[in-house]
């Protein structure tokens, strides 16, 4: 007997093992990977609500939710009702502590502020652990199908860490659509598959508001036969082949970097972006109004210190610094008259921006110098050229 429990205990611990897997999956694919300030308080959260459907199990069926604790039979000397009530403090109690590690997952300006806000708020943690237990029963068993579905394919996913408004959450989807189809990927925007849309809809009607900023009520996904890319209100997830996941998640992270998405995730460095995104948005619809040049800028200037001394990750830094450099560019194209104002990947195909710009502004200039005879620069290049050569010569 003790030989054949001590199997079960085995087969149950690799069942287990295998279901922790699976629930790792499910988190995943209903929220997005979230920023890591966040994914404790969601770990705990995701994990209380495993714990609740346990106790509610445990007041029913002691010895089974006992053995999916400890992995251990019930010994028969233990009062099955002691069990009982233990199972129900724990039902009683999860909850609770939901709805206050849920607040912590607000910026500090949207937590409830006064003790009856503060009361309301951890009482919602009742319907939102119901909704999110059997949210991720429903994922951790569809999880693992969408899981070989692209294992199959042979295909890749890569995130980018985004944190979309669901207000905005559509236009950020119009976007990326462009973008991709400037890109040549040529996407069509469809709803996400019903694995995905159905278990968000159980948690979005019955958690209600809570988890606005965690999962898209019209969770939306854009296909095409090389690439399917999904937006999360935390996380973007693009799936393909390597090469083209690599391709498009170069293009999204340009497109992306003044719109209405964040790429960074604390308050310090979504300030840095959005004076970026005010000096980019005043660029292209300004740039011909005396005085804007000088005034934008100096706001890059204040921005270029405020990113050099602000205690950043260097993950948020380098999304910024990408910004940044953007922008300096945009600056700079226009103040040399090279483009009346900068365009982004929605308007032109990527070869049409950047570096190209430079290059078309000196082959019209090359054309204007041989229609006037002015060949100082072609001197200029021509002896440029033979210096380059006579270098070449003497490393050989």
């Amino acid at each position: 007997m003790a030989i054949v429990q001590a199997l079960l205990a085995l087969v149950f611990r690799s069942a287990g093992r295998l279901l922790n897997t699976a629930f790792g999956w499910a988190t995943i694919m209903l929220f997005g990977k979230v920023s890591q300030d966040r994914q404790i308080y969601l770990s705990i959260i995701a994990f209380g609500s495993v714990g609740w459907i346990v106790a509610v199990l445990g007041i029913i069926f002691p010895s089974f939710a006992t053995f999916l604790l400890a992995f251990m039979p019930l010994p028969a000397w233990v009062d099955r009702a002691w069990i009982r009530l233990a199972m129900l403090a724990a039902a009683l109690v999860i909850p609770l502590v939901v709805g206050v590690v849920s607040t912590r997952m607000l910026a500090p300006e949207q937590r409830p502020v006064g003790a009856a806000a503060n009361a309301i708020s951890v009482l919602k943690g009742y319907p939102y652990t119901v909704a999110l237990a059997l949210t991720l029963i429903m994922m951790t068993a569809l999880a693992p199908v969408i899981k070989v579905r692209t294992m199959i394919k042979r295909w890749t996913s890569r995130h980018i860490p985004v944190i979309v408004q669901s207000e905005q959450y559509l236009e950020v989807v119009s976007q990326i659509e462009k973008a991709l189809d400037m890109g040549g990927f040529e996407v069509e925007r469809q709803q996400a598959s019903w694995m995905m849309r159905l278990p968000t809809k159980v948690l979005t009607t019955l958690a209600g508001g809570a988890v606005d900023d965690l999962v898209a009520d019209h969770l939306t996904e854009l296909r095409s036969d090389r690439l399917e890319v999904l937006l999360h209100p935390s996380d973007l997830v693009i799936s393909g082949r390597e090469k083209d996941t690599a391709r498009a998640t170069a293009i999204i992270s340009e497109q992306l970097a003044f719109s209405p998405a964040y790429m960074t995730w604390t308050k310090e460095a979504n300030d840095l972006e959005d004076r970026l995104r005010k000096i980019w948005i005043t660029l292209r619809q300004q740039a011909n109004k005396p005085g804007v040049l000088n005034r934008l800028t100096n706001r890059l200037v204040a921005v270029e210190h405020d990113l050099r001394t602000l205690e950043l990750s260097f993950d948020e830094w380098d999304v910024l610094f990408r910004e940044k450099l953007m922008v300096e560019r945009a600056l700079l194209q226009v103040k040399a008259d090279l483009v009346d104002r900068p365009r982004d990947l929605t308007e032109a195909p990527p070869e049409e921006i950047g570096a190209n710009t430079v290059k078309n502004d000196a082959a019209e200039r090359s054309w204007w110098r041989s229609l006037f005879g002015s060949d100082d620069d072609s001197q200029d290049d021509t002896q440029s050229d033979a210096s380059h050569t006579d270098r070449a010569s003497s490393h050989e």
